[in-house]
């Protein structure tokens, strides 16, 4: 009689690998509210138990892949901001931007995500620690080259500019796209602007 074959390591951290994958693509295509858990596990050709042993319930492997997909992300959005040499190319990037809200929120259920505040509170507070120290780090840079006002601490700046992006994000559902730009382009400006007393400690 022929033993049966335990699985390898190798096979379920492949399969792990899968899984991620999957359900990377399945949170995108239908959002956290009607994400199937059970449908990923299954095409992963992987036990429940193994599954929840790794990641635990729903929710907790939700934060994890969003985490997962904010980290494939860090890398290239570190890079575009470490690119920028003056806040002058940041207003500029900002007023060239283009693209179809109306489409790419019938595409992504990215409201589906404000449903669930328990874990965009911990996808803020990772946002945070991933990405708040790059835009930091930059407003700094800016601050002591004289391009923006030095009388406020970056970790305040860059508070004010996460706040606007969440305006911006609720504006643009019922406003025109550029409408939405150019005012906010302007309201950065003018709040940041370099003047002689920001040099006043």
């Amino acid at each position: 009689m022929t033993k049966r074959q335990k699985p390898s390591k190798k096979n379920t951290e492949y399969k792990v690998e899968t899984l991620i994958d999957l359900a990377k693509g399945e949170l995108l295509n239908h959002g956290i509210t009607n994400f199937n858990y059970e449908k990923v596990i299954y095409d992963a050709k992987l036990s429940k138990s193994t599954v929840y042993k790794k990641f635990g319930k729903k929710d907790e492997f939700i934060i994890f892949v969003i985490k997962n997909l904010l980290d494939d992300f860090f890398i290239p959005f570190k890079k575009y901001v470490d690119n920028f040499n003056t806040f002058q190319e940041v207003l500029e990037y900002l007023s060239n931007l283009n693209f179809d809200v109306q489409t790419l929120m019938k595409e992504y259920p990215i409201d589906d995500l404000f449903e669930h505040p328990e874990i965009t509170s911990i996808i803020n507070d990772y946002y945070y620690q991933r990405f708040g120290k790059v835009i930091t780090d930059k407003i700094a840079e800016f601050q002591n080259a004289g391009q923006i006002r030095k009388d406020i601490e970056a970790k305040y700046i860059l508070e004010f500019l996460t706040s606007v992006t969440k305006g911006m994000g609720m504006m643009l559902k019922d406003h025109d796209f550029k409408e939405v730009i150019n005012n906010y382009r302007k309201l950065i400006e003018t709040a940041l602007a370099y003047k002689v007393y920001s040099t006043k400690e």
